[in-house]
């Protein structure tokens, strides 16, 4: 028999969420203990092994009328910690009130904003490489951790077109000079060995449909004027001409070469980051467009070639590079109608994003309201100081920073958060220009496990509680107060086998 999903309120504030059931029946599930261990960075990572049961959700039991739960994770060592109780006071004129020791919050039930499309991570070839360098049991166990219902629920999942920095070396889908029909056209083996088989294994284990999309860091040298796929350079010649033209065939045989391989393609980022392109002495695949080429290209061929291909539902999302190229590049490319017609979307990148207020996305929102946005990219440890880049097992300031621009992102506007790697090494790597950063779970390889850092955690605390389809609502506090807060409801019902149907309405904070 289905259970039937109740009126529900989530609240996030940092390190914890928080629910309220009011009409029906919901059981929130709970969470194991975590084998916890201290690696000296001002938190604890939770260690995963073939002998050690990794921490995960089991069914939990069902709230009363007026009951709410409250998941706890903090940097004392707490995972998903859940406690209930009863809610003191109930509904008035459309907004739910509910108080702690401090302050008082209202949700205004009639203020409802973005629809949510999810929270997800990179299926790059460093992750590949690390999920397999660990035995079959741990692996199911890695993916299960994301993408089960025992896990956090990952939805959205991105691959990168070819190479990246986080490969071991530099490859493109067709390095055969002068091929602008693409006829040489081919996945390369990490597709086939380190991406699809991953991603086929969470698509089994998810009971949510799961969003892949893709992005390009580079085309292949002989298209770019530099003659390379690493360092600055853009693609050769103008939109319309045979480069410009290939270039977009390449997008319509790599969504066909990943559907005959059973993943479907939800969405394309037209570049990764294409402001590095201008780069002196950037070190690895990049391909530079200012937002008129952008613009140009979208309209004169990647569209148009998308359309005669089949591929008209496939989201193209412009940018996909930092938030303060948000606005004027939008007004460029969504500005103009012929180009806005191919476009779905505006993808963002977290990094450097405390030099420009979130309002800009807001500002863009108002403009262009009939195009999404969403997050597409983010790690800690990337920049700074030597000391501070690459792995810190266990810092809890690196979740708190996931959490911080999860919530401000998504109270203006953005529709989803999209993380990098899936998972690393205990260096930060494999990666081919020493660019080592850090990842929710890291894989010790040698030693046959895996740490789930705070960043793990805190992702969860949006990817499992808000699923796909949920939609953000407004969210008052009685006085100014330093905790981030943000609401959601969904209308889906849950079933006992996980399943959903759309059904009565639940309510989020």
């Amino acid at each position: 028999m289905p259970q039937k999903a109740g009126f529900f309120v989530l609240f996030f504030v940092f390190s914890f969420f928080f629910f309220i059931t009011t009409a029906v029946r919901f059981s929130p599930p709970e969470y194991s203990a975590c084998n916890s261990k201290d690696f000296g960075y001002g938190g604890t990572v939770c260690v995963c092994s073939d002998e050690l049961e990794c921490d995960s959700f089991s069914e939990g039991s069902p709230l009363s009328e007026l009951e709410y739960a409250v998941y706890t994770s903090s940097k004392a060592g707490d995972r998903f910690s859940l406690r209930t109780g009863k809610m003191r006071q109930a509904t008035d004129r459309g907004k739910l009130h509910f108080s702690g020791a401090e302050v008082k919050f209202a949700v205004n039930l009639g203020e409802v904003f973005q629809t949510i499309l999810g929270i997800g991570g990179a299926f790059t070839d460093a992750a590949g490489i690390n999920i397999l360098n660990i035995s079959s049991t741990l692996q199911q166990k890695l993916l299960s951790s994301y993408f089960s219902q025992d896990g956090i629920e990952y939805s959205i999942g991105r691959i990168p077109m070819a190479s990246c920095d986080f490969s071991t070396h530099t490859y493109s889908y067709d390095d055969y000079e002068g091929d602008f029909q693409m006829e040489n056209f081919s996945l390369a083996k990490e597709d086939f060995q380190l991406k699809i088989p991953l991603m086929l294994s969470a698509i089994k284990m998810s009971k949510r449909n799961l969003t892949f999309f893709g992005s390009p860091w580079a085309s292949p040298a002989w298209m770019k004027t530099n003659g390379k796929m690493q360092g600055p350079g853009q693609l050769k010649g103008v939109a319309g001409d045979k480069y410009h033209k290939a270039w977009a065939l390449y997008f319509a045989m790599f969504i066909k070469a990943y559907e005959d391989n059973g993943v479907n393609i939800w969405g394309l980022t037209v570049e990764n980051e294409p402001s590095a392109g201008y780069m002196k002495g950037y070190r690895f695949q990049c391909m530079g467009f200012t937002a008129e080429m952008e613009r140009d290209f979208i309209k004169e061929d990647l569209g148009p070639t998308l359309a005669k291909f089949g591929y008209s539902d496939v989201k193209v999302m412009m940018l996909d590079d930092y938030r303060n190229f948000v606005e004027s590049w939008a007004d460029t490319i969504l500005g103009d109608n012929q180009t806005a017609k191919y476009v779905s979307g505006i993808a963002v990148h977290w990094y450097n994003e405390g030099q420009t207020a979130p309002d800009v996305l807001t500002a863009t929102h108002k403009k262009f309201p009939n195009h999404f946005i969403l997050n597409t990219e983010a790690c800690a440890g990337w920049g700074g100081l030597p000391s501070e880049r690459g792995v810190h097992l266990g810092q809890w300031s690196r979740g708190n920073e996931y959490t911080h621009s999860v919530i401000e992102n998504l109270s203006h506007w953005s529709t989803g958060w999209v993380d990098w790697n899936l998972a690393l090494n205990m260096q930060g790597g494999p990666n081919w220009v020493s660019n080592f950063v850090d990842s929710p779970i890291i894989v010790d390889a040698e030693n046959g496990l895996f740490y789930k850092q705070p960043m793990f955690y805190h992702l969860g605390h949006f990817s499992k509680f808000v699923p796909p389809g949920s939609q953000r609502i407004e969210v008052i506090s009685s006085e100014e107060t330093s905790l981030e807060f943000i609401g959601f409801y969904n209308t889906t019902e849950e079933h006992s086998d996980g399943n959903s149907q759309h059904s009565s309405k639940k309510y989020y904070l």
